[in-house]
């Protein structure tokens, strides 16, 4: 009797608050009725919290009493009493407000990208401030092949893109712009969810690493003043979203598999998922083919996993791991008459290309208000790169003796942190004051890495085996290149009103770096050349600097979404360890060279015309001080890597798109899209050591790049026909239009390639994929090479075609209808 008693009591008690708990089940759109994804929503409680997923909905269990706030950054914050709910389980439509006048700038942003893969980044977001010349490249629904990351499709909307093309698998990416070298984008700050991916970023800043388009979300490329916030590099910063893990399933698995010509397979497999506060992801990716040319297969895994845990409502852990490896045979290069006779021949059997990449990171996020928010993002990375092979000139024949081999490895570690924070003169006494809103980024950076370069004799076979003859006494080189990096940044941004903004910007850089090590000098018999004397001469070379960079901008809205930009920045580059000793025996290091600086002006116009026409059209002027390039050497017939000079690159960058089906009927099933991309580059030398250079034009320069494209799409359907052309460029700076006996210089012709791509969503969860790229099958090459791949001409791939089929598989959690 006793027990019913207490169990009534307990009843009575108790079950009301038990009967008062229910789901409340959303979905969150903005203004314009498009889901907003990754809203937070927590309780007052609380006890509970949920995101919205990418198409904005969200599940949470909740008390009568609670009432849930939902924020979103630059949204206004929502609030909700659960107690005006009547049923058990509720279905509610929420709808977020703007919150300042950047929002605009955000749902621009969001409705060109969904209709035409490309946009601009936000004035402010997150721990970010992005002003002047800036993109943002959507990749969920690019057209092209993403297998193979053909990198003129992926850039086909970016002006000014000159692109190297190495390989036909998009296992490196070489990209330059505004006149800068495409070689492993160097000249950009080469970055993946916003930390350094490249082998060393003040020694060595070339990027063997690129992710796998499949699994991207984004690409942002950000130039101008507030480029300084990453680094000081002329290009800017070049920076590879990786895709969040999906946001309402435990587990998603995305399945992709590719075959094309030439022996080519890539398969992609991707597992993520979230659950409560967890989410996790964990992608795996294989390449494998036998190349356009003989003499070229690779082999390559990229392996990612990323686990991430929300602390509270307002602070997220992440921890990221990167690996990846390959083996690729190098061809080698040819001479011109060769690429005329044959350009998938190949005169090189035993060279071959190894690489192995490991970078660990972790990423905090504090949003310590709704102004105020903090990151700090560490990484670390344990890499090496191993080339093997006959180095001589392409017009030697292999004499099958011991090859050379360059090995590299790799040590670093950094961290960064930022702090974001907004704010507004509306309490002031000042009437002008109080029209003026703005965001101070406030962040530090340390970075200490440890490179090596060793050069040698390896075996004499044929096969891939990267070891030296000699390791306690190698023929050629030996160094290693610490260096230490601590730097400061701010950058500010104001907004006069709804019309102006202005922003400023200031980086001080503290660099330390060295060489230590030996290399060997031989002294040759001039006739049977036979060697007399070997020489060991042992160096130490240490550099600091103390640099102040600046920037600023200044920005007029024109019309209701347009805007009219002007921005300046400060540039600089310093000199990296292969520029100051490796063994070549095609060219020859200046040992008094010089680190490069500069600066970069632009002036443009860009917007948004009634969300079918957008335009982006930029004035540039870059200034580049003591440029670093290849020049024969003053009364030889020898080359020398030296500083030229000084050299002016003035330009023109034009991009249109006009969704023409839009602009007679509005329609969100169907598009019909025309976008041309054009660029004129003006580069030449205005100062020299070398007289004869004075007025040349800069090497590696496209004056006229262009692409223009045609794409239709509906809900299952995407169809892209593009064309790219690039006008004929120099490669040193003699500007020689004849090429030399060895093919390292000499003009590079011009060439127009068309590709193909198309998309079928067969289901929600299938999509098959193909195209062709250079379906004219044109014949061409992008580079002469001075060593490794070549050296010589490397010529491009011919027309080659693909297929994918894609699977999208998860497990759902019970949903209802909206």
């Amino acid at each position: 009797m006793k027990k019913v008693l207490y169990i009534a009591f307990g009843l009575l008690l108790f079950g009301p608050a038990f009967a008062q708990q229910m789901v409340v089940e959303g979905l969150v759109m903005d203004s314009g009725k498009v889901p907003v994804p990754s809203v937070h929503i927590h309780t007052s409680s609380k006890k509970a919290f949920a995101q919205t997923d990418s198409r904005g909905f969200f599940s949470i269990t909740v008390n009568a009493t609670d009432t849930l706030r939902l924020t979103a950054e630059g949204y206004d914050t929502l609030l909700w009493s659960v107690g005006t709910a009547t049923k058990s389980t509720e279905r509610i439509r929420f709808e977020l407000q703007p919150k300042t006048r950047e929002v605009e700038e955000i749902n621009i942003t969001r409705r060109r990208m969904a209709n035409f893969d490309v946009g601009f980044l936000p004035a402010v977001r997150g721990v970010q401030i992005t002003t002047g010349t800036n993109a943002v490249i959507e990749l969920e629904s690019l057209s092209g092949a993403k297998s193979t990351a053909n990198p003129r499709e992926i850039f086909a909307k970016i002006p000014g893109i000159n692109i190297w093309e190495s390989d036909g698998a998009g296992i490196q990416i070489g990209i330059g712009a505004r006149g800068l070298s495409p070689d492993r984008a160097a000249n950009f700050n080469t970055r993946q969810n916003g930390y350094d991916i490249s082998a060393d970023a003040l020694g060595y800043p070339e990027s063997y690493y690129t992710p796998p388009i499949e699994v991207l979300k984004s690409i942002e490329i950000i130039r101008g003043s507030a480029s300084l916030q990453y680094g000081t590099q002329f290009g800017g910063l070049l920076n590879f979203v990786i895709k969040d893990p999906a946001a309402y399933t435990p587990l998603e698995w995305t399945s992709r598999t590719t075959g094309g010509s030439y022996g080519y397979l890539g398969t992609m497999n991707r597992l993520s998922g979230t659950k409560n506060r967890f989410s996790y992801q964990l992608y795996h990716q294989y390449k494998r083919g036998n190349g356009y040319r003989q003499n070229a297969h690779f082999d390559q895994h990229q392996l990612f996993a990323q686990i991430g845990y929300h602390c509270t409502e307002n602070m997220r852990i992440r921890l990221e791991y990167t690996h990846m490896n390959y083996l690729a045979q190098q061809p080698g290069g040819l001479t011109d008459v060769q690429f005329e006779e044959d350009p998938t021949q190949s005169l090189r059997d035993r060279n071959w290309f190894k690489v192995n990449w490991n970078v660990l990171a972790l990423h905090y996020d504090w949003e310590i208000t709704a102004s105020t928010t903090f990151n700090v993002r560490a990484f670390g990375m344990q890499s090496t790169r191993e080339s093997l092979g006959f180095l001589e000139k392409v017009t030697m024949q292999d004499d099958l003796l011991a090859r050379t081999m360059i090995s590299g490895e790799f040590q670093n570690a950094g961290i960064e942190a930022r702090l974001m924070q907004k704010y507004a003169f509306a309490s002031s006494d000042v009437n002008w004051l109080k029209n003026i809103k703005g965001a101070a980024l406030v962040g530090m950076r340390y970075y200490r890495g440890e490179s090596f370069a060793f050069q040698g004799d390896a075996p004499a076979g044929d096969g891939a085996d990267f070891s030296f003859l000699h390791p306690d006494n190698l023929e050629n080189s030996s160094y290693a290149f610490p260096s230490e990096n601590t730097a400061g940044f701010i950058e500010n941004i104001l907004f006069f009103g709804s019309k102006w903004r202005m922003n400023m910007g200031m980086r001080f850089e503290s660099i330390s770096s060295a060489a230590i090590g030996y290399y060997k000098q031989y002294v040759v018999h001039p006739v049977n050349f036979d060697t007399l004397a070997i020489y060991t001469r042992n160096s130490e070379r240490y550099v600091d600097r103390n640099l102040p960079l600046f920037g600023a901008g200044l920005s007029r809205q024109i019309g209701k979404r347009g805007a009219l930009y002007l921005n300046w920045t400060q540039n600089y580059r310093a000199i990296n360890f292969t520029d100051i000793r490796l063994t070549n025996p095609n060219f020859s290091v200046d040992t008094l060279m010089r680190d490069e600086y500069g600066s970069t002006t632009e002036l443009g116009f860009r917007g948004l015309i009634n969300d079918v026409f957008i335009y982006d059209v930029a004035l540039f002027y870059l200034f580049y001080g003591d440029k670093i390039g290849i020049a024969p050497l003053p009364g030889t017939v020898n080359k020398q890597r030296t500083n030229v000079g000084d050299a002016i690159n003035l330009g023109i960058e034009w991009f249109m798109e006009w969704d023409v089906m839009k602009t007679f009927k509005d329609s969100a099933r169907s598009s019909f899209t025309v976008f041309t991309n054009l660029s004129y580059t003006d580069a030449r030398y205005i100062r020299s050591k070398e007289a004869s250079y004075v007025g040349n034009k800069v090497e590696y320069v496209s004056p006229f790049i262009g692409k223009i494209g045609l794409k239709w799409k509906n809900q299952k359907w995407a169809i892209q026909v593009q064309g790219s052309y690039n006008s004929a460029q120099f490669t040193d700076a003699t500007n020689s239009i004849e090429p030399s006996g060895d093919a390292v210089i000499g003009q590079i012709p011009s060439y127009l390639v068309f590709d193909f791509s198309s998309r079928y969503a067969v289901r929600q969860w299938l999509t098959v994929e193909c195209g062709v790229n250079n379906f004219t099958n044109s014949t061409y090459y992008t580079r002469r090479a001075v060593s490794y791949p070549g050296p010589g001409i490397i010529p491009s791939d011919g027309i080659s075609a693909y297929l994918t089929l894609q699977v999208t598989l998860a497990v759902k959690n019970k949903r209802k209808q909206f």
